[in-house]
Formats: structure tokens, sequence, C-alpha cells
């Protein structure tokens, strides 16, 4: 009789013990980001092209209407040719209702001269009802260039290579016409 009242005891704490379990695994998603941003692809080479999408999600308590995005990538900055560079403004005029997202993306080019290097991209989305909501440095774009003498190291492996392969037919052939030499054969002298 003990040992069935241990069985239901321990039957009890396990039951017990999974009824207590229940509530966490029924827990709330936490609340997701405000704005979220991804490229198409990890990194690009300077002169190619490429797309940042970016994703805002209306957690307020109240519907947004988005008339623009001003997307800054911090480091393509710069003033030239009687323009500025580095920046794009989206015309949206779109309602975004409580707990809706707003997808758009943005086409990019990496620049080919000193500003391509990896950057920061800034966002500022201009509403109707808060003003301008922003999201500085928020997002980045990597670049990756090849070392400054790769094509010279290049080249240098390639003839070390080469020279790897002559110098081991030239050993090999001394190896192969030293093992056929005739045999040298002593004869015995005859006496006279």
């Amino acid at each position: 009789m003990k040992r069935l009242n241990k069985k239901i005891f321990a039957l009890v704490i396990v039951a017990i013990s999974m009824l207590l379990l229940v509530p966490l695994t029924n827990a709330a998603d936490p609340e997701p980001p405000e704005m979220t941003t991804r490229t198409d692809k990890w990194d690009y080479a300077p002169g190619e092209s490429g797309t940042l999408h970016i994703v805002f999600y209306n957690g307020r308590s109240y519907a947004l209407t988005i008339k623009e995005i001003f997307v800054v990538f911090n480091d393509w900055w710069a003033y030239k040719d009687d323009a500025w560079e580095g920046n794009q403004t989206l015309t949206v005029n779109k309602a975004v209702a409580v707990n809706e997202t707003y997808e758009t993306s943005v086409a990019f080019t990496v620049p080919t001269d000193g500003r391509a290097e990896s950057t920061s991209v800034s966002i500022t989305i201009r509403t109707t009802e808060v003003g301008d909501i922003n999201f500085p440095y928020y997002g980045s774009v990597v670049v990756t260039t090849t070392p400054r003498y790769m094509d010279q190291i290049v080249t240098l492996f390639t003839v070390q290579v080469v020279l790897i392969i002559v110098c081991t037919v030239i050993i090999a052939a001394t190896i192969f016409l030293s093992a056929r030499r005739p045999q040298v054969t002593w004869k015995a002298e005859e006496k006279t």
C-alpha cells in the first residue's frame, strides 16, 4: 500500500509542475520593433547596386499617415556636381493603422570614389500626426574591397607554383637519369 501511495504522490507532483509551466508557454509574444531594415546581400563591392528594405511597424494606439521617408547613407553623403549625393527622399502618403506594417525599399549604388566604404544608414519618417520619427544609425551597408596589392600577391603565388612544378620535374628527371646509368662491372685482371 505504501508503494502505491508513493507512485500516486509522484504522479501528483508531476501533474502540478506541468500545470505551473502551462502559463509560461502561453505568454504573449514581445512587441515587434518599430523599424527594421535589411539589405538584399551581405556585402557589396564599389560600384555595385543593391536594395535596402525598410519595414515600419505602428505599435502606437492611433493610426499614422506617413508622408515622406528620408534615407541617408551617412558616410556616402557628399556635395558633388552641384547636388547632394548619398540621401534619398521617398514620397509615400500612406495611412498605417494600429499594429500594421508599412514596407518599402530603396535602391542604392555604392560609390566608386573615396567614399566607397561601409556606412550606417539613418532613416527619418515624416508623419502628419507626430511629425518626424528619427532612427539615427539604424541600418548599415557593408562594403568589401580587395587589399591594395592583391593582384601582385596572386601573381607572386602563381609564379611560385610554376617554379615548384618546374623544380619538381628537374629533380625527378635527375633521379631517373642517375638510376639509369650503365652499371660498372669489374673484371678481374689477367695475370701474365
